[in-house]
């Protein structure tokens, strides 16, 4: 679990400052500076975790000392799980041993530096799993708060969070094997944000490879529909995505959705778009995708503060954004979510307000709110050194008054994930009046039933509920490569459907 604990400690140092030993080092290797040693043991009835932390080694007898134990640490944490505790409610969270030593580790380390994690010893991307073992082994949500907190050393606001995300989603969430979920992934984007990380080619760079992109993607979506219907798949959502599908003209837009539509039965299905960036949007478009059933589209300003706009490379105003949203509504649409970003460089508390302000008064049906990641395919990772990240303390601000915000609007939580390099090591929670939960969102954080991906960059995950098992399944990312080689692509997928099939 050397990796795993290494993504963890980085949370509290510098990742160059970190080093590994299973053994005593010998002199020639020994740096001065601290010492964290973690000891596991297990016997007839308990298994038990003992972290200590030494501090201000400076000479290699000291070391020696501190590693024998000879010396008393500075801090010291030890948690033990009954093997009665195992069978009890919720104590299948302790059956995962690496969160139990990282909250041996989290407690020291919080102690020393003073810095508090939210989430404890958890540096998963998808953290409500957790309560929802607690729910459905029949604990309440002052049971489900108390065992996360336990178990991961989180903190109370955030059990609580999981809680009451996982209690939204668990009416909505379907084991049948015979349910699929689509992706449709559309890699063309008006311009490549500062913190991007997904597969998007500027527009009008690559305009001319649209037709043939179209084409080989209609030949995924033919291939995956012959699947589908052979084995009597139903199909639960559809969710188009990217890039920024709307990045592309109305015509290919129509062709797009009529090829979707002829390949695969999804009347009366959930039916998202990503409508995400003002500048791709017309009415034109808006007409195209609700004279065909779109249910759903996202409308997504990040920011409504024009300095900041401009900052993440974006070509649109805060008019813009409200303009088209009142279009979408004059349109038609009654299901428009909308995403904001908290901690996007050079924002502070004002500015995030000001956002938050006028989004309450376009009052969309459901609201994303991310926390800044780092992602390290982007502009933004590239050149850190020109911008300056926010705060964790305002992060946090900005997080809470998204939430309040959303509850004033009357939305709940009703999905939640986490990201590497996430700021103040928080969360992305999407919001949404009861009855505009996003069926893709949650399946695609449960992972109980498959999802097909389809285009260039997508990502298919194969659901193998009886081996309790998932494989995720990868397209080619660029879009040349993926026009040229469907075919070949194609015939991986068959090996990969015929997999799926005989277990």
């Amino acid at each position: 679990m050397e990796f795993e604990a290494w993504q963890f400690i980085r949370l509290f140092f510098d990742d160059d400052a970190i080093r590994f030993a299973d053994a005593k080092p010998d002199a020639e290797d020994f740096t001065p500076g601290f010492l964290l040693t973690v000891k596991v043991e297990e016997n007839n009835t308990e298994w038990i975790c003992t972290a200590s932390f030494f501090n201000e080694l400076k000479s290699y007898e000291s070391f020696q000392q501190a590693w024998n134990h000879e010396t008393a640490p500075l801090y010291s944490s030890c948690r033990k799980v009954s093997h009665e505790e195992l069978r009890r409610p919720g104590g299948s969270l302790f059956k995962s041993r690496k969160i139990v030593v990282g909250s041996c580790i989290c407690d020291i380390l919080s102690q020393f530096t003073g810095k508090d994690l939210p989430y404890g010893a958890l540096i998963g991307v998808r953290p409500v799993k957790l309560a929802m073992q607690c729910i459905n082994d029949g604990l309440d949500k002052a049971g489900t708060v108390k065992q996360l907190m336990k178990v991961t050393g989180m903190n109370e606001s955030k059990a609580a969070l999981l809680h009451d995300v996982a209690a939204v989603e668990k009416p909505y969430l379907n084991a049948d094997p015979k349910t699929l979920h689509l992706y449709i992934g559309i890699p063309f984007c008006a311009s490549r944000c500062l913190y991007c990380s997904f597969t998007a080619y500027p527009i009008a760079k690559y305009q001319a490879l649209v037709p043939d992109y179209l084409k080989a993607l209609e030949k995924e979506m033919e291939y995956v529909s012959q699947w589908v219907h052979k084995n009597s798949y139903t199909i639960g959502s559809v969710y188009i995505g990217g890039g920024t599908p709307t990045a592309i003209d109305e015509k290919a837009l129509a062709m797009l959705i009529d090829a979707l539509q002829s390949s695969f039965d999804i009347a009366g299905k959930e039916f998202t778009i990503e409508a995400g960036r003002p500048d791709t949007i017309s009415r034109e478009k808006l007409e195209v995708m609700y004279s065909r059933h779109v249910s759903r589209i996202s409308i997504n300003p990040q920011t409504m503060n024009q300095k900041t706009l401009r900052l993440i490379g974006r070509n649109h105003t805060p008019e813009d954004i409200e303009n088209k949203f009142r279009l979408a509504r004059l349109v038609g649409f009654d299901n428009i979510n909308m995403d904001i970003i908290a901690g996007l460089p050079e924002e502070d508390e004002e500015m995030f307000r000001n956002t938050l302000e006028q989004i309450e008064n376009m009052a969309p049906d459901s609201l994303t709110v991310h926390t800044m990641a780092l992602k390290r395919a982007s502009r933004l990772h590239e050149d850190l050194t020109s911008y300056q990240p926010s705060a964790d303390k305002i992060v946090e601000t900005m997080i809470e008054e998204a939430r309040n915000l959303a509850s004033k609007m009357g939305m709940r939580p009703y999905y939640l994930y986490r990201q590497k390099n996430i700021l103040a090591n928080l969360e992305n929670t999407g919001y949404a009046k009861p009855g505009y939960e996003c069926l893709y969102n949650i399946h695609t954080m449960e992972e109980e039933q498959t999802i097909i991906a389809m285009g260039a960059g997508a990502s298919s995950k194969f659901v193998f509920p009886h081996q309790k098992r998932l494989e995720r399944v990868f397209n080619l990312k660029d879009v040349t490569q993926y026009i040229d080689r469907i075919g070949e692509m194609l015939e991986r997928k068959k090996k990969l459907f015929e997999l799926y099939d005989s277990q």
